[in-house]
């Protein structure tokens, strides 16, 4: 898990109401623990016949991230290509439907498991923050360039897009950038919103959501994601950019991710609401309408 916490159950002398609240805490935790580390045995061939090459990334601070590079037979002329990063607990095998897409129009891709997800190294002690994480995008986007690209678009899910975002900000080989289900504009939400997602949505103990989501923002450095966010948020602001959100999701609500949008946003920037899309899932409940506007992005970079 890349914050502090673990899942240490309270003692039989905690009341009890504290106690219930606080244990369905530590049950997501380990949960989330497995869950985060348990690689799907899915592939871009195996699931829709796409040729990939499997590698492993190195980053700066010594993590070695498993990775794909997905490339159609005839890629697009001008050296475009796709640097991705999944939602928080997701993992490369979730961005199938990304990778295809991007496939389908002629752009090579690379997806990784981030560290602490799937076949990647586990995240170093003090290194799990979103800040620290974008050793993992830099690592991408170093790979990306070694292969040939001439520019670059940025994909990422939820706070992955937060650590996109501080990973890619302000480079100049930066093409555009494309936002789905997020990011958070500060700690405090974006803690709200990973405790729903472990506990599940749907789960109205708010005691046990709040208790959570304050064991998860002390290893976040929430007095540094906001600087660090706004000013990588705010050197995009003449880059083409999409920002995607669901209109039915619960654990980054369009209204929280909002706040960044409507105060940087320019010309350049693009939004599209997903009716009825819960969280990451806006190209799967629309495909039409999120493949139209990441064409439309495509013909403005």
């Amino acid at each position: 898990m890349p914050f502090k916490g673990s899942p240490i159950y309270a003692s039989e002398r905690v009341p009890r109401r504290l106690r219930s609240a606080w244990n369905l805490g530590s049950d997501g935790i380990s949960k989330n623990l497995k869950r985060a580390k348990m690689a799907r045995r899915l592939n871009p061939f195996r699931r829709l016949k796409m040729q990939h090459e499997e590698l492993v990334l190195r980053t700066d601070d010594g993590v070695s991230l498993n990775a794909w590079f997905v490339s159609p037979a005839a890629p697009r002329a001008d050296g475009l290509m796709v640097l991705m990063h999944h939602h928080y607990l997701g993992q490369k095998a979730s961005m199938i439907p990304w990778i295809h897409l991007f496939w389908r129009l002629g752009l090579p891709s690379l997806s990784f498991d981030a560290r602490g997800h799937a076949a990647s190294d586990p995240s170093p002690d003090g290194r799990g923050s979103f800040g620290k994480r974008a050793a993992d995008v830099r690592a991408g986007w170093d790979e990306l360039q070694r292969r040939g690209a001439r520019r670059i678009l940025g994909y990422g899910q939820s706070q992955g897009a937060a650590t996109l975002v501080m990973g890619v900000g302000g480079r100049r080989s930066l093409a555009g950038l494309v936002l789905d289900s997020g990011p958070a504009p500060e700690m405090g939400t974006a803690a709200w919103g990973l405790a729903g997602n472990m506990l599940g949505i749907g789960r109205r103990d708010r005691l046990a959501r709040g208790l959570l989501a304050a064991r998860i923002i002390p290893g976040t450095e929430p007095v540094r994601y906001v600087p660090t966010l706004w000013r990588a948020l705010y050197r995009t602001r003449h880059t083409p950019l999409l920002w995607l959100h669901g209109d039915q999701d619960e654990v980054i609500r369009p209204a929280w991710s909002r706040l960044w949008y409507d105060r940087l946003k320019t010309e350049a920037w693009t939004e599209l609401s997903v009716a009825g899309a819960d969280h990451v899932r806006t190209l799967q409940t629309d495909e039409a309408a999120v493949g139209a506007a990441v064409q439309a992005l495509l013909a403005r970079l």
